[in-house]
């Protein structure tokens, strides 16, 4: 139940790489929860691959071996630290700790589901003392609570809790139980119900707890530089080297953004092309957009200063250090780090565009009726547009722009989770045919991958700080999980 922080050394990297996993799991049971029923095989099938690639949790019946007994230790360790550090990233809005909330419990309900028969050793372990039925009493109301448990086979010998009914109101509210005077007759194999409840409650308490107590930690610059990169955090190929084969010119980006942009790109690219001036925000996004389509540096500033040319002289656009800005973007200039694209979670979290901007996420940012122009004016047939609207009055924007990946290509399952622009456009390319190679990782699109929905996994991850050395987790950071 997750009551006890943890204590001990842990090094920054795997601060950050223990909580991306974690998040990683969370973030493909919320798109997998809207995209297919919670209760149904694929959904299942896709989350449960991810905890098992991710963040596996051996039972404990299986037969202790020193082997067995070491892999368990550590990952119950993992489970516990990315548990409580995640807390911590997403206890500072009402918005996150709802999101947090209803994901830890999916994937706790999941995790009790798959292993139901150490319920009982959960409960103990928890201190958790459900009140057993007698046998005597359980034969005097066996068919009540048979008939409305739904458990027909009178072979079953079964296992009764009393519970006060406002622990189970899951269960009263499905009439999946029996009540008297007060008390919920749990069976044995509905527990899982009344523990998931119970869970979130606490869990609810705990991260405002924990909000009230984050200022004890905000002086350590390296532990909140990794709980903000966390909340928009993405943890698949970083493009930077992403290349196509043939290579895409500047020449095929008018009929490229047609075909393979997603709508924050493709909005950027058209302003551009009819404006001849996009502000930072939109140069930035696109840019880093462009490198990891696999344009090269030339490519863009030839087709930066051809664009702001239609609308300035030469001299003028050599002062204005939008030049510049591509060469540091490429790590030319400045420090001479490379930049990455950004992921979708940088966009719909980062600030808006504000009047005569562009950039941003569509889906998040534009109001409804622009939004439906703009989506009238891309050919989106109506059905459709009422359909991706109605994702984006629910919050669903990674949904929303996957729908629209859908009716643009003729799809009625895009058969990947959408968390890139970059990624967006190489599934499009071999959605039309064309060959893809991403850096040297590679990248492993929908079209190859045996798993739907699965994510690529990030060959190497690295927190946003200089440092990486192993430190005690101050006591500071125990008080705020607690």
């Amino acid at each position: 139940m997750y009551t006890v922080p943890p204590q001990g050394n842990i090094t920054t990297t795997e601060f950050y790489s223990t909580a991306l996993d974690r998040l990683t799991i969370l973030r493909a049971i919320y798109n997998n929860g809207i995209k297919y029923n919670r209760g149904s095989e694929l959904y299942h099938k896709s989350v449960m691959s991810e905890i098992k690639i991710r963040l596996p949790l051996r039972p404990n019946v299986l037969e202790e071996t020193d082997n067995n007994a070491k892999t368990k230790t550590e990952e119950r360790r993992k489970d516990h630290i990315s548990h409580f550090l995640l807390r911590l990233a997403y206890c500072r809005t009402e918005e996150a700790r709802k999101w947090f909330c209803d994901c830890e419990k999916e994937l706790f309900r999941l995790r009790l589901e798959e292993h139901r028969e150490e319920v009982s050793q959960f409960l103990v372990h928890n201190s958790l003392k459900f009140e057993e039925v007698t046998e005597n009493e359980v034969a005097d109301k066996e068919q009540l609570i048979r008939d409305s448990s739904q458990i027909y086979s009178n072979r079953e010998k079964i296992m009764v809790y009393k519970v006060p009914f406002v622990e189970a109101l899951e269960l009263v509210k499905h009439r999946r139980v029996y009540v008297e005077r007060g008390m919920a007759y749990v069976p044995h194999t509905e527990l899982v119900s009344i523990l998931t409840g119970m869970f979130r409650t606490q869990l609810s308490k705990s991260l405002i707890k924990c909000a009230r107590s984050l200022p004890a930690v905000s002086d350590d610059e390296r532990i909140m530089s990794i709980l903000n990169e966390l909340t928009t955090a993405y943890n698949g190929d970083d493009f930077s080297n992403t290349k196509l084969e043939g290579q895409v010119s500047v020449a095929q980006l008018p009929a490229v953004s047609k075909t393979s942009f997603p709508p924050c790109m493709r909005n950027i690219h058209e302003v551009f092309s009819e404006q001849h001036h996009i502000k930072h925000g939109a140069r930035l996004q696109y840019c880093l957009f462009l490198k990891g389509m696999g344009l090269s540096m030339e490519d863009v500033r030839t087709y930066f200063r051809q664009e702001f040319c239609k609308k300035m002289d030469a001299e003028t656009y050599g002062k204005s250090g939008h030049d510049y800005m591509v060469r540091h973007l490429f790590g030319k200039e400045g420090k001479r780090s490379d930049k990455t694209p950004y992921g979708c979670m940088k966009i719909i979290t980062g600030s808006g565009p504000s009047s005569g901007d562009c950039h941003g996420c569509p889906f998040k940012h534009m109001d409804a009726d622009n939004l439906e122009r703009k989506l009238n004016a891309w050919k989106i047939p109506k059905i459709q547009i009422r359909e991706i609207l109605g994702l984006v009055a629910g919050q669903h924007y990674q949904i929303a722009c996957s729908k629209y990946y859908e009716v643009t290509h003729n799809k009625g399952d895009a058969g990947f989770g959408l968390n890139h622009p970059n990624q967006y456009f190489l599934e499009s390319q071999q959605a039309l045919g064309n060959k893809v190679n991403v850096g040297k990782q590679g990248y492993q699109s929908s079209q190859s991958s045996s798993i739907q929905g699965s994510q690529p996994v990030s060959q190497s991850v690295s927190p946003p700080v200089s440092q990486s050395v192993s430190q005690p987790v101050s006591q500071s950071v125990v008080s705020a999980c607690e």
